[in-house]
């Protein structure tokens, strides 16, 4: 199964995995754009997002794929992003137009951070049966929970102070937990913390898993696995025929004891010393 990417005339076709690890990735970031003050910008080719919040991961260049006069293009994008004072980065995709876009940015002094696996499995191939670790148990994220998920994403990211009501907007405002909502999300409780968190976001027929975290103090208890488990099970409903995310290098191995396979690589650009992983 493919489906047409429009942008540039060289790239007609794309398989169907690759679509679906792109597209969710840029649907479920577009949710960043909804609170006022926020916008998920999409010119041609470019989808790119742009926010208040000076650090990473909230202004970034998400989809690239242009032809014509690219380098005007970047800089372009460059200098708005410095004229507002923020650290921004680049996503590297893999049908990311023109193919030496990596070398254009490292032209401009920007540097490769990680390398981010885009793997997929199926509902029937999602390996989902562990047992949770003792004394651990999972709430679904809705208004109940605003409070302790933004604490902890805010805490994950170092947002500043003065920005977190932005963050806890953002989950506001995209109606987190409510039905019929593509974004979900759920939290590891470890006597009434929370220690864990994992996110999925629905797009058609393809459900992606991001924003999985643990707490330093709830590592190596066998929370990441957990939560990742029961968010994938939760999401597997009726329609879903794919299920998509982007790794961090460490997790890969992770990932594939839960059925996930490696399809292609999603790279992460920035200047020196603006992202911190």
């Amino acid at each position: 199964m493919k489906t047409a990417l429009a942008g540039e005339a060289r790239v007609t076709q794309v398989p169907y995995e690759i679509s679906a690890l792109e597209e969710n990735l840029w649907a479920q970031w577009s949710q960043f754009g909804v609170p006022e003050g926020c916008n998920f910008l999409r010119d041609g080719g470019v989808y790119r997002l742009q926010t208040p919040i000076a650090t990473f991961p909230y202004n970034g260049v998400f989809r690239f794929i242009e032809a014509g006069d690219v380098d005007a293009k970047i800089d372009a994008i460059i200098a708005a992003y410095d004229a507002r004072q923020v650290d921004h980065f680049w996503v590297v995709h893999p049908t990311a137009r023109p193919a030496d876009l990596d070398r254009r940015l490292r032209d401009r002094g920007f540097e490769e951070v990680e390398v981010c696996p885009g793997m997929v499995t199926t509902p029937a191939g999602l390996i989902a049966n562990s047992p949770p670790p003792p004394d651990i148990s999972f709430v679904p994220i809705g208004p109940d929970e605003e409070g302790p998920t933004t604490e902890f994403v805010t805490h994950r990211w170092a947002v500043p102070p003065q920005d977190r009501a932005l963050i806890t907007r953002f989950f506001r405002e995209n109606r987190i937990g409510r039905a019929g909502v593509p974004l979900r999300g759920w939290l590891a409780l470890l006597d009434g913390k929370a220690v864990g968190k994992a996110f999925t976001y629905r797009k058609d027929n393809v459900v992606g898993l991001y924003g999985v975290a643990t707490r330093e103090e709830a590592r190596g208890r066998g929370v990441g696995r957990a939560i990742c488990e029961h968010a994938l099970r939760e999401s597997c409903g009726t329609g879903i025929d794919l299920l998509v995310l982007h790794s961090t290098p460490m997790a890969v191995t992770l990932y594939e004891k839960l059925g996930f396979r490696h399809v292609a690589p999603f790279r992460i650009f920035s200047r020196a010393g603006e992202v911190h992983l």
